[in-house]
């Protein structure tokens, strides 16, 4: 902690001095009077660190208010080019607001700013590509097909109710890709499973998400597919000859140091991690094939508040040598879990989310492929 701390004093000495250049570990650097230095914390936060006293004293607290979510809900809306922004971000909020307070209470909903900009940017380029569509509809296919992944099956009467009260006799067809469904329908043969509409429906609820979200949690209990539907999805890449990689590994199964590095402290020499060389590796692939790193594997704060510049709109990855790996447009984030009972609202708030009940997939089709696995005829009667 010594070192960030003669660095923001280097700088604020600087400032006060009014100094044109000024010395900056070792180096002359030209100084920009307006530049601002600035911390965002969560006290008492699992899995963070709290400030030593001698760097607060360098910083002036201010308290921070929740902030008018309608107000900035009706400035995307513009910016995405809608025209009735500020009546569609009024039925926006009031469902948000209305889903927080009647669905169940799951620990994968987020009903914040973070999930609300990712929605509008959904609905922005629904309503590129459909110009001719009511303004309503658009927002309204965006709000339904964007949350429905994430709902569990007991939510959803009340979640389509909402929607139904909101924008009252819509019903806008799904935006479905044919050619894209029958891709994934075969490599979902190709991989001896059953090409069931559910299913096929989750993978492309995934592709969906991963179109827009960079990091996306896969949740479900264990037995609903969580696997085959990631598993089907890179298939169905490698169908459409894209060339897809995917790297997969159980952050559990080592200490956090082993995973991101760490500097010896008696020798003061790095050690690479196993997440940070496979992120380095994958951004150095210079084409443009999808890159997946797959942490299947428990969620505790301990090492996924690591990944939070990942995860969030930084995309990078901050060791603590001081490297900047970045998350390179092509890549993506995939994490494979049974629950987010530990996770902490940063962590839920920073990725997309597919949930997988056990009524997507049921039992049926576990069977059926059994069934084809027999090499006996008479077993298969």
């Amino acid at each position: 902690t010594a070192l960030p701390i003669s660095q923001v004093k280097t700088i604020q000495d600087a400032i006060r001095d009014k100094k044109k250049r000024f010395l900056f570990q070792g180096e002359d650097i030209r100084m920009i009077p307006t530049v601002g230095l600035f911390i965002t914390m969560n006290p008492g936060y699992a899995g963070r660190t709290e400030l030593p006293e001698n760097l607060k004293a360098l910083f002036r607290p201010c308290a921070m208010v929740v902030p008018d979510f309608e107000l900035i809900c009706e400035i995307m809306l513009v910016a995405e080019g809608f025209l009735n922004a500020r009546l569609l971000a009024r039925k926006f909020i009031t469902l948000y607001t209305l889903c927080r307070e009647l669905l169940s209470k799951q620990d994968h909903y987020d009903w914040g700013l973070r999930a609300i900009k990712s929605v509008l940017v959904v609905a922005g380029s629904l309503k590129r590509g459909d110009k001719g569509r009511p303004e309503d509809q658009v927002l309204m296919r965006a709000l339904r097909d964007f949350n429905l992944p994430k709902i569990v099956t007991d939510d959803v009467p009340v979640f389509m109710g909402l929607i139904g009260d909101l924008f009252p006799a819509l019903n806008v067809p799904r935006k479905r890709d044919m050619d894209f469904e029958a891709i994934v329908r075969k490599s979902a043969q190709d991989l001896n499973l059953q090409p069931e509409d559910n299913f096929v429906l989750k993978v492309v609820q995934l592709e969906e998400l991963l179109e827009v979200r960079h990091s996306v949690f896969v949740i479900g209990a264990a037995g609903t597919g969580k696997t085959q539907v990631i598993k089907t999805l890179i298939k169905t890449y490698a169908n459409q000859k894209r060339r897809p990689h995917m790297c997969d590994m159980n952050p559990k199964a080592v200490t956090a140091n082993e995973l991101f590095g760490c500097i010896n402290p008696a020798t003061r020499e790095w050690k690479d991690g196993l997440f940070s060389t496979t992120m380095r590796d994958l951004s150095n692939v210079a084409n443009d094939s999808p890159k997946w790193i797959v942490l299947d594997g428990d969620i505790d704060p301990m090492w996924i508040e690591s990944l939070n510049t990942v995860m969030d709109d930084n995309k990078v990855l901050t060791l603590a040598s001081n490297e900047r790996i970045p998350l390179n447009p092509s890549m993506r984030l995939v994490f494979e879990i049974g629950h987010l009972k530990y996770a902490t609202p940063a962590t839920v708030s920073r990725a997309g989310i597919l949930f997988i009940n056990y009524a997507d997939v049921g039992w049926n089709p576990f069977v059926t492929s059994w069934i084809d696995k027999r090499e006996i005829q008479s077993e298969k009667g």
